[in-house]
């Protein structure tokens, strides 16, 4: 459904009448003007950035870039400056949204000292998951015992967390339309983490507890109305893997 009518001999291209209010700022106009001749008042002076040109990135090269991607979980003593978390997320600030709500929040651990104390609250939620009749004790049964013996299995010594959060009342009402956005960023994320040479591991324990377990939530002290809806460890690798590992062929149904 477009809501701009095209340029013609005898006028120049317009909103249809009375459908500006359905306009969600998705940017196509602006992206495909080849004039540049449109912008959005609400999105600030800045200048349109130029696309990158074709075949600049070969399918190769993309293709080796996000294969080499690997999930970290032993990282240097070093943290990542802020302007270098800042240079990712705007980045990230461009993945895909349901209606281009654009709904996802962060909240960076930066402290490496708060994580750890985040991990030592995951930790006393998962000894209380292994002695109960929950189908994941066994599996807390064996972090817990890891942990015991000096093994970080919870933030695997990442120095920093990510938390992607969304508006409370917005998850409520709007459900699976918009569930998928904050997997979609923090896979940016990931991806863009990358370039920078940082590497990042998917923070599913910790997430699950911080869902379970008010004490955490209670420590992070979240922006009122907002809920914790993925997370992600970050920090820079301690080794590079040297090769791509083999994975099995895609599944494909023709139609």
């Amino acid at each position: 459904m477009g809501i701009i009518d095209p340029a013609d001999e005898v006028q120049l291209p317009r909103v249809h009448e009375g459908m500006d209010a359905v306009c969600f700022s998705c940017g196509h106009c602006e992206a495909f003007c080849p004039s540049g001749a449109l912008t959005f008042t609400d999105m600030g002076s800045k200048a349109h950035e130029s696309v990158i040109s074709k075949g600049a990135i070969s399918p190769e090269n993309l293709g080796l870039f996000l294969k080499s991607r690997r999930s970290i979980r032993t990282y240097k003593p070093i943290e990542v400056p802020h302007a270098t978390i800042e240079s990712i997320l705007d980045i990230v600030r461009y993945a895909p949204s349901g209606g281009n709500s654009q709904l996802v929040e962060w909240l960076v651990i930066h402290d490496p000292r708060v994580v750890r104390e985040i991990a030592e609250q995951t930790i006393d939620w998962e000894r209380e998951v292994a002695k109960s009749s929950l189908p994941m004790a066994s599996m807390a049964s064996a972090m817990v015992a890891a942990w015991d013996k000096g093994n970080d299995v919870i933030c695997r010594g990442a120095p920093h967390i990510i938390l992607a959060l969304m508006d409370e009342d917005k998850v409520m009402s709007m459900g699976d339309v918009i569930m998928g956005d904050p997997i979609i960023a923090l896979t940016y994320f990931e991806i863009a983490a990358q370039a920078f040479g940082i590497g990042t591991c998917w923070a599913g324990v910790l997430l699950i507890a911080s869902q379970n377990r008010s004490s955490i939530l209670e420590y992070l002290n979240l922006p009122e109305g907002r809920r914790i809806v993925n997370a992600m460890l970050f920090g820079y690798p301690q080794y590079a893997p040297q090769f791509i590992p083999r994975r099995n062929p895609p599944h494909v149904t023709w139609r």
